[in-house]
């Protein structure tokens, strides 16, 4: 076994912080009593952890030391001040001297694992914390991508529908017929481009609401008095898409109403949105 990569393979900081699984320490505790190289090593971290516990502790209240010691003589964790040891329990032999030893040493164990325990409660706490910082970061930086991606898309695809209309009105050939609200909605606008040359027709609407579920906007060319159905506005397409819509060989006007979805082969005078002439 390659003792060094073991070594700075983090097991032996996992087993101080006690985050080792049984076999590991089981493992641990076998090559430690037969290497010293390993030994020391883990007293080294031991030491590691206990100047951190020392260097990051903080004094505890004198009241809170007093609720907590209070709080294990009632449960019965501690003995009371009054309480006596029976006598009996402790063995005749026993020097008295042994027993301080024998104290101290337990005092000077829980004090060390409390100190240990402390060090790797702050170890966790501030690699919790980090994690923590460091995903909802990558999760601000994610956000913010895609925001800014939508964002961007959005905006191309504005540049897109303005680049076409623009053709369209740079065209020679293309007739550009602005359609306005009837007095009902005045406020409504849409445009027509129609080709003179190939009579192919484009719808843009510009200022008017989405059409309700179920409905959907017609365009119809006026043709020597009579309503000639131009087609209907594709539900997919955002209002101000020019959209190709039915060939008109001639017309006099255009108009819009709101029908039902699919269309009607007669428009709906009553659904009347907006009309413009050539």
């Amino acid at each position: 076994m390659d003792i060094r990569a073991y070594i700075s393979s983090g097991i032996i900081e996992s087993y101080v912080l006690g985050l080792a699984s049984e076999e590991e320490v089981s493992i641990l505790n076998c090559i430690r009593k037969n290497n010293s190289e390993v030994e020391q090593a883990i007293i080294e971290a031991e030491i590691a952890l206990e100047d951190l516990a020392d260097s990051q502790a903080i004094e505890m209240p004198m009241q809170l030391k007093q609720d907590i010691w209070n709080k294990l003589i009632v449960e019965n964790l501690v003995p009371n001040e009054d309480h006596k040891i029976d006598e009996t329990l402790v063995p005749s032999s026993t020097d008295h001297n042994d027993v301080i030893v024998m104290d101290t040493e337990k005092k000077m164990l829980v004090a060390r694992s409390y100190k240990w325990t402390i060090a790797a409660s702050l170890l966790l706490a501030v690699s919790i914390g980090a994690n923590i910082f460091l995903y909802q970061r990558k999760q601000d930086t994610a956000n913010k991508l895609n925001q800014t991606t939508s964002l961007l898309d959005a905006e191309q695809a504005k540049l897109a529908t303005l680049q076409d209309k623009w053709a369209l009105v740079q065209n020679p050939a293309i007739k550009t017929i602005p359609l306005k609200g009837v007095e009902t909605k005045p406020d409504y606008l849409a445009l027509v481009f129609w080709d003179q040359v190939s009579k192919t027709v484009y719808l843009s609407i510009e200022h008017m609401p989405v059409a309700p579920k179920g409905k959907q906007y017609q365009l119809w060319a006026m043709v020597d008095g009579k309503p000639v159905n131009a087609g209907v506005f594709p539900l997919d397409l955002k209002g101000d898409t020019a959209s190709k819509m039915l060939d008109i060989p001639k017309a006099q006007a255009f108009a819009i109403t709101l029908e039902d979805e699919g269309g009607k082969d007669v428009p709906t005078l009553t659904a009347l949105c907006v009309m413009g002439s050539i």
